[in-house]
């Protein structure tokens, strides 16, 4: 590889939270290791990326963007394509479906097999990609530190204990997966409050009264670690419904809660299987809701307990996602692909 920084510029799709984990904040921390020159632009425009080495395409699947990964590389440029969900894997009931059907999908998948490689989050998800695209590679989920810098001190009802949740509608499958649970803590402890940040089920006031609820909508991307600290979770719940497309995530809400020493309760499914049972979080096998009932309860109850999880959780998330460790590697894997190329 030359002496000067390589130069790598995005096309983004949109501004989602997998945009601004996988791609806005990756992008500050090149930067900040001099590891790229990085570029972002929301369009297709060819002619801002002339002058780069390495391009990678977020959710991009319209006959233009083919168009692009077909230009670019004609001028020895190296086409990505990230892959931020399990689109093959989309339940039907999931709004999400009818998005990722027919021309859309096809189209994402050629992209996918004329690109120089492909990178996504999960193994799930690569093993899709690799009846498209051979160099298809997982890169792990990395966490600021710097979020710990929103948190805020005390409370005005210190013996409140909030459980909390965050999530899109597109979740709604996973919440509905523990419906009962919500009734049956809310009546069996008054001191507790339910947290929802970016979606309201229907259904909430079937299972939980207005008093005992605060939901707060969702805010635009580079808001959001500052708005979910100041929630002030006592637990943090991730209910997942066992499915392919939940087997395709990562664990993300996860990593958030450990980030923020936040006691989880998480479903037994794929994504969350590399926390450990009662030493890094409390896990339901199979999705038991007398478990979930019970794992909770004993959170509620023991302040000794939380304090616990909290501290495994959140050494978990430092030896295997702190973004200041992590980041080289992330660069070395698109570097690397880059090399291939054009090193043989």
């Amino acid at each position: 590889m030359d002496e000067r920084r390589l130069v790598f510029s995005v096309v983004c799709g949109d501004n989602s939270g997998p945009a601004y984990h996988d791609i806005f904040i990756p992008c500050k921390y090149y930067e900040k290791y001099k590891l790229f020159e990085s570029h972002l632009q929301f369009n297709l425009d060819p002619t801002p990326l002339q002058a780069s080495d390495i391009i990678m395409l977020q959710r991009q699947y319209a006959a233009e963007a083919l168009m692009l990964v077909r230009q670019m590389r004609a001028k020895g440029k190296t086409v990505l394509a990230l892959v931020d969900d399990n689109m093959w894997e989309i339940p039907k009931s999931n709004p999400a479906y009818s998005t990722y059907q027919g021309i859309t999908i096809q189209r994402m998948e050629q992209i996918l097999s004329e690109a120089s490689g492909g990178l996504t989050s999960t193994e799930t998800i690569r093993q899709h990609m690799l009846r498209f695209n051979q160099k298809s590679f997982v890169q792990r989920n990395l966490v600021e530190p710097e979020i710990t810098n929103f948190l805020t001190p005390g409370r005005d009802n210190p013996d409140e204990i909030r459980i909390g949740w965050t999530g899109t509608p597109h979740h709604f499958d996973d919440v509905l997966v523990i419906k009962p649970v919500f009734r049956a803590i809310t009546q069996k402890y008054p001191q507790v409050k339910w947290v929802f940040m970016g979606w309201e089920p229907p259904w909430r006031r079937e299972v939980i009264p207005d008093n005992r609820f605060e939901f707060y909508a969702f805010v635009p991307v580079d808001a959001f670690y500052s708005c979910m600290a100041n929630l002030d979770f006592d637990i943090g719940i991730a209910p997942l419904a066992d499915n392919g497309f939940n087997r395709g995530k990562t664990a993300r809400k996860p990593q958030e809660y450990s980030i923020l020493r936040i006691p989880m309760v998480l479903s037994d499914v794929g994504p969350y299987s590399a926390y450990k049972h009662n030493l890094e979080a409390m896990v339901p096998r199979n999705n038991s809701l007398g478990s979930w009932i019970d794992f909770l309860s004993e959170l509620i109850e023991s302040k000794e307990k939380r304090d616990s999880l909290a501290e495994g959780a959140y050494a978990h998330v430092m030896a295997n996602h702190d973004i200041n460790k992590f980041i080289k590697e992330r660069a070395d894997t698109i570097i690397n692909i880059w090399k291939e190329e054009h090193n043989g």
